[in-house]
Parts: structure tokens; C-alpha cells; sequence
């Protein structure tokens, strides 16, 4: 699969946007792509593995609900990963 990383968490994969990386799942690759990138793990999951509320995932453009992480993907699929920012 390619995952796109985009804004601030760009600063955690060298500013590489556009990552190729194995994995069965969704969620196999989010694991394989943090560790790659240990820093990148420390800011997107929380002390239980688990993606933060912070940020979003989508598979070929379909947001993706926590606990659909698990949906396959293949080698030519495409997940987006985007910090939501807020502030007043």
C-alpha cells in the first residue's frame, strides 16, 4: 500500500509523503510504517496501539472509523493520514 502523510506529521517520516509499505491490513501497515518511523508511533497511536482521535485515516478516500483498521489493503490501495486541527 502507499500511505500519504501529510502536515505536521510529515516532520516524523523525514518529510517522505508518500510511503510505500507492506501489511495485510490497514492496520498492518500503520504498524509497519511506525516502525519505521519510532517517532511517528509516539505521536499517532496512544499507549495502547491505538490510532489517536487527533488524527484521521482513510483508505482510497473512505475515512475509516477506528475500528475498521482491520479492512484488507492491497499493494495498490492508497491510505491518506491527516492531523485534524482545531483552534479557535
Amino acid at each position: 500500500m502507499i500511505v500519504k502523510v501529510r502536515g505536521v506529521l510529515l516532520r516524523f517520516t523525514n518529510y517522505e509523503n508518500e510511503i510505500e509499505i507492506g501489511g495485510r491490513t490497514v492496520r498492518d501497515g500503520l504498524v509497519a510504517l511506525t516502525n519505521r518511523y519510532p517517532h511517528l508511533g509516539e505521536v499517532l497511536l496512544d499507549r495502547e496501539g491505538n490510532v489517536r482521535a487527533t488524527h484521521l485515516i482513510a483508505l482510497n478516500g473512505e475515512q475509516l472509523a477506528r475500528e475498521e483498521l482491520d479492512r484488507e489493503a492491497t499493494e495498490d490501495d492508497r491510505v491518506d493520514m491527516v492531523t485534524a486541527v482545531s483552534g479557535g
